[in-house]
Formats: structure tokens, sequence, C-alpha cells
């Protein structure tokens, strides 16, 4: 996601310049979590319990605002409703150009939702390789020298895509480990080490690619730079899985936003319930509401699958429950490293079997809110007789008076 939708402050207000300060900065779906990390601070445990009676609802420059789901938004066809219930895995983005929400769905392929949210649609005349397996488990919608591009993480097929609306213009496959400037990177790969990217963004000022590969033992964020052309592996690489020192468990979500005219790289750590924060060159930087630490720590329990902004809101969808979501997964609203509310899909009329949220996408229309969430079917659990759905749905944020 572009981080000049971040830079508007919009109905919630802007990130301070202050809050960051610069230090330096299924296909492999591992579902345990094993969490390493303190019990949460009393602070946690208050909101937890004061959220759980206002219901879902957050907090923004000290209003409150409900989530109700707009069930007459988002239209889908039925074949959309189909590959999605059984095979969604994804998250989705905003064209800045067009205000478009776009996303792909495996088996179905790329699709848009129109600026007023009404209905999704098969992008026309798109590469047929759209609707043979890729998905889009990571979505960064950017411009780069004038030109829109929709570039899309695919779990499925192994790959980085980067596509004009819907004609791929270049492909990331594995890396042939000699690109990066880290020699335990390049010999992950030299050695044969998987490649499976969960997330993908643009830096505008770097001009490059951050990929996320939190679904293998690299457990790696790698750069991409655009030479002749061609998309390219090369720069920057960083990370590491903890058990070999690095400092991820599952890198599931990567994120660009501007801090004192610098790009800060966020990247939701989801098997440990953290978010970093890092300079484009991978040095790490501390992010807001962190102590002693220098990365985010989350309630216990939770396991953020991609992160969003939307003015000084963090939007983080959670693959599991929390202790007190009655076993059906939030959306984690974040402000300054604090729960400030939540959104519980599955706890509205129709949306029961959203019980696993994989991704958020925060759109403002007419100075309203809007979240765009895709929830993810846990195959094991559905064969299990417990049954849970690939869903889309939109909400509005309303103020309450």
């Amino acid at each position: 996601m572009s981080y000049s939708r971040f830079l508007i402050a919009g109905l919630f207000g802007i990130v301070s310049s202050t809050t960051l300060s610069l230090v330096s900065a299924h296909e492999g779906h591992d579902h345990g979590h094993a969490h390493s990390h303190a019990a949460p601070s009393t602070e946690t445990l208050v909101f937890m319990a004061s959220e759980k009676e206002s219901g879902n609802s957050f907090v923004a420059n000290g209003k409150t605002y409900r989530w109700e789901h707009r069930a007459e938004l988002g239209k889908q066809s039925e074949a959309m409703v189909a590959a999605a219930k059984g095979g969604l895995h994804n998250n989705a983005d905003q064209d800045l150009t067009t205000n478009e929400i776009v996303t792909v769905v495996s088996g179905h392929g790329l699709v848009t939702l129109d600026p007023k949210l009404t209905a999704w649609t098969l992008v026309a005349d798109q590469d047929e390789a759209f609707a043979g397996g890729m998905n889009a488990h990571g979505a960064d919608c950017f411009v780069m020298d004038g030109k829109p591009y929709w570039a899309f993480a695919s779990t499925n097929t192994g790959e980085i895509v980067v596509s004009e609306r819907g004609k791929i213009v270049s492909r990331l496959s594995t890396p042939a480990g000699t690109e990066f400037n880290n020699p335990t990177v390049n010999q992950y790969f030299a050695d044969g080490g998987k490649f499976t990217p969960c997330d993908v963004v643009y830096l505008p000022q770097a001009k490059s690619l951050v990929v996320v590969i939190g679904y293998t033992q690299g457990d790696f964020a790698l750069s991409a730079q655009y030479v002749d052309g061609q998309w390219q592996w090369g720069g920057p690489a960083w990370g590491g899985k903890t058990n070999a020192g690095g400092p991820f468990s599952t890198a599931h979500g990567v994120q660009v936003i501007s801090v004192d005219d610098k790009e800060v790289v966020e990247i939701a750590s989801r098997g440990h319930a953290r978010i970093y924060g890092y300079t484009d060159t991978g040095s790490m930087i501390r992010m807001p509401g962190a102590d002693k630490q220098y990365y985010i720590e989350l309630p216990e329990r939770s396991n953020p699958c991609n992160l969003s902004h939307h003015g000084s809101q963090l939007f983080l969808p959670l693959l599991n429950p929390l202790p007190d979501t009655s076993g059906v997964a939030p959306v984690l609203v974040v402000k300054d490293g604090k729960p400030v509310g939540r959104l519980v899909p599955a706890e509205y009329s129709g949306l029961q079997y959203m019980r696993h949220m994989h991704g958020f996408c925060p759109v403002e229309r007419d100075g309203k809110l809007f979240g765009v969430v895709l929830s993810w079917p846990n195959g094991g659990e559905n064969q299990a007789g417990k049954r849970n759905d690939g869903q889309i749905a939109v909400f509005e944020a309303v103020e309450v008076q």
C-alpha cells in the first residue's frame, strides 16, 4: 500500500513526525503460534475488557466510531463468491489514480471494486495467469514515473507479479543467491532455499520493492530494483527467523509510511505478535508505542496477517481469535502502539463464517471511513466440520453520538 494515503489527515488525523525517531532502521501456512512474548500489560487487559462491552468500535481523536456492515456494498458475482469461499488467501489495495480496490481471487481472476464500493468486476483483457491459480496474498498499488501499477505477492504460484491494469509487465521468482548485499541471504538462496512471497510494497523515495518471505526457513525481507525496464532482485536484504538469530517469526505483511520525510518499512511478524520498523536499507528503527524494545508488542495471541494505515490508525487483521472474541478473529485497531478498538466481522448477521481475518483495506469516501475486510478459510477446520469461508465484506465507521 502506497504511503501517500497515510499522509492525508482525513477524519482521523495524521501521525506526528515526532512519534518515530530514526536510530541508525494450503502453501506454507504455519498456523502454530507459540508466543514467546510476555503477558499483556494491565493497560492492555483494561482495553480488552472495556472493548468487549462497547462492541465493534474504535477511538480516534477523542471520538468513538462503531463499525456498521454495509451489506449493499461490495456485490460479487456467484462465480467470485464460489471461488473465494474455499480459496481466498488475500489482501487488497486501493489504486490511488482511480480509487478502485484491487485484488486477485485464485481460480477466478483479477477483480476491482468500483470507487463507490458498489460491486466487484473482473478486469477486462487481463492476463490469463490471473485466473490460472494466482492469488493476492499481498497486494500493493503504486505510481512510478507517473504510471499506476498493481503488484501482487502470490503464494500459490511463488512469484511477485507487477502489472499495468492486468497486463503483466514484470515477474520476480526465486533469487539465484548472488543479488543482495547480505551474504547470509545470498547463501540461503544459493543453497536452494525456498521462496514463498507473503507481501510486497513499493518504496517511492527509494524506488524499490520490498518483499517478505515469512513462509520459509529464511524469513527475510528482500529488495528489488527497476533496471532496464524490468524489476530485478538486488540491494538490501535483512531479517531471518528467530531460531537463527533473526527478528522474525513469519514475516507476513509489509507496509511503508513516511516519517520526517523518511521512508519507514513496517513488517508484521505474525508468529510472535510484533510490528517492526526499518529504513529502506534494513536498519531497525524504534516504533511508536515501543518501550525498551524497538518493536510494537501486540496483545497476547495476536497474529497479524497484514497491516494498513488510515491517518494515525493502524489496522491489523488477525488470523486467529483473541481470548475474549468467542472463537473468531478480529481486525485490531492500534494507535501509537496501543489497541484502541477492533472489528469482529463474524459477529454480524450473515458473516458468521468469517472466522479468520487475512486482509483489511481502509478507504475514505466523502469524509467517511470504510474498511474492506477479507477472511481466510481454514481448510483443516472445514474438514473437521467447523465451517469457515473466504469472504469479502465492506464496513463503515460511524461516529457514536
